[in-house]
């Protein structure tokens, strides 16, 4: 069985804003286009990304009538390329500790959200962190018995980035049971 590449499930739909652009405007935009993040370009070389959570963060410091896309984005995260495993991804989300990756070759491609990697389905085994990797409150490795070898039954928790096997839908959102606690 062939692995799923970023390529078969990222979304080649996104919003592209510039740095200079206006905070404000570029929210209006992210919220025409029902779009959580909008990647940030100067040309067609990417700068960062500006998501909802940081629109949110200058709204509630009151800094958002003169404020651009540049004072508030964040660097871009770590990028793959559009034929990466999901395996890749799960570790780059899990190294970046984000729940957005840039998909680019030479150009912008898309976006890859942890989200898209939980739903896609089974995360390869190779993406699993090893034991001396996972936090204590992970507890065991509790996959199937019966389950082969090639994929574990864990995805990938929206709010944390680790992998789980029993996610839970928490306000929309994929969460393990450390974050469902909370």
């Amino acid at each position: 069985m062939d692995p799923l590449l970023v390529r078969d499930v990222m979304d080649r739909e996104y919003v592209a804003a510039s740095e200079t652009d206006g905070l404000r405007e570029t929210a209006r935009l992210l919220r025409e286009h029902d779009a959580t993040t909008a990647v940030v370009l100067r040309g067609d070389t990417p700068q960062g990304l500006l998501d909802a959570a940081a629109v949110l963060e200058r709204v509630a410091a009151g800094d958002v009538e003169n404020a651009t896309v540049g004072d508030a984005m964040a660097r871009p995260p770590e990028s793959l390329p559009p034929d990466a495993t999901l395996a890749d991804a799960a570790a780059a989300l899990r190294r970046a500790e984000t729940d957005t990756l840039l998909v680019a070759d030479d150009d912008v491609r898309g976006l890859l959200t942890a989200r898209d990697v939980a739903t896609a389905g089974r995360v390869p085994v190779e993406a699993a962190p090893a034991a001396e990797e996972r936090a204590p409150s992970a507890g065991p490795d509790d996959r199937d018995a019966n389950a082969s070898d090639e994929f574990s039954a864990q995805s990938v928790c929206e709010a944390c980035g680790s992998l789980s096997s029993s996610l839970a839908n928490v306000n929309g959102q994929l969460v393990c049971p450390d974050c469902y606690d909370v």
